[in-house]
């Protein structure tokens, strides 16, 4: 049985923290597959800044040269808000034979059970979690026995930090961004 990864997010933009996410885990577990996939409208957030086709442009351009990745359009086509368990159920029936984690940033882990169908979730995947240096995990977290993680703390960068810095115009956000995608969101007049 081979393992697939969900990586689900709006990449808005994807940052340096996302593709250090995407290396280890392709490093740490023995992966088949890790499938980026890019949301429309993810549940969890009330807006995006940038449209679905900039951020879909920016993840190629972040991503082109990950071995053993694809992007996924699944949620992007849909032009709806998708739910992870809906995700994870279509890529599970594209690989009936595989076992599907889900990548997640351990502040998802913290909001985990307000997630819709979690505990349905948990009952067929499982997590490979990407630890934060300012998130403490603590040993009574519900779901904490169907996750595994990466050992190495990931750098503290968030999506809605970059927004702000390219808003007042900051440039050391470049260092935070692949320099494709950077440039793209200059070119573009992103998040201003």
């Amino acid at each position: 049985m081979s393992k697939i990864a969900i990586f689900g997010g709006s990449f808005d933009p994807v940052h340096t923290a996302h593709i250090q996410i995407a290396d280890l885990v392709l490093k740490c577990f023995d992966l088949e597959e890790l499938i980026f996939v890019i949301a429309y409208a993810p549940p969890h957030k009330e807006r995006q800044y940038a449209d679905i086709k900039d951020r879909i442009s920016m993840l190629k351009l972040a991503t082109y040269n990950i071995d053993k990745s694809k992007i996924s359009y699944y949620e992007a086509q849909k032009r709806e808000r998708v739910y992870s368990y809906q995700t994870l159920d279509y890529f599970q029936n594209l690989y009936s034979s595989d076992e599907i984690y889900m990548i997640i940033g351990s502040d998802s882990l913290l909001n985990l059970p307000t997630w819709k169908n979690i505990d349905y979730i948990f009952d067929h995947y499982k997590f490979i979690v990407a630890k934060r240096s300012n998130i403490e995990i603590s040993n009574d977290i519900k779901y904490l026995n169907k996750c595994v993680f990466i050992n190495e703390e990931i750098e503290d960068i968030s999506s809605t930090k970059i927004r702000g810095l390219i808003k007042l115009g900051h440039t050391e956000v470049a260092s935070l961004l692949d320099k494709k995608v950077y440039d793209y969101i200059i070119q573009k007049r992103l998040y201003k």
